[in-house]
């Protein structure tokens, strides 16, 4: 039997999606999978455009889901969306500057900062 679980949790404010790991460490490939398939679901399934993901739980993660969250974010730009994060910690956060991907998304310090950057689709 193959078990089926994502390790994400979705909350909606306006037209975004905040997304939470709901696990400190996504290292397996199964695990990855999961998240990525969950991440594409959003945009894919439930015509997401908007999306933030906070990294505030995350401990440790495989370098694998850098390549999800790039698939994420091209999937929303074709789509006049964008991807943005917040709450990442700082060793997390020097895998985004050492891979460059802190220039390519958006992030912020805090959620609230971060949902106001995307305006109208806050819903404010």
């Amino acid at each position: 039997m193959v078990e089926h679980r994502t390790s994400i949790v979705v909350r909606s404010v306006g037209e975004i999606a905040v997304v939470y790991f709901t696990d400190t460490k996504i290292l397996e490939d199964m695990q990855i999978k999961w998240v990525g398939n969950s991440l594409y679901d959003l945009v894919d399934k439930q015509s997401r455009r908007h999306i933030l993901i906070n990294f505030q739980n995350i401990e440790r993660f495989s370098t694998a889901l850098l390549g999800k969250l790039i698939g994420l974010k091209k999937k929303t730009q074709e789509s006049s969306g964008s991807v943005k994060m917040c709450c990442i910690p700082g060793n997390i956060m020097e895998i985004f500057k050492v891979t460059g991907l802190d220039s390519i998304f958006q992030i912020f310090r805090d959620e609230t900062t971060a949902i106001k950057s995307f305006g109208s689709a806050a819903g404010e």
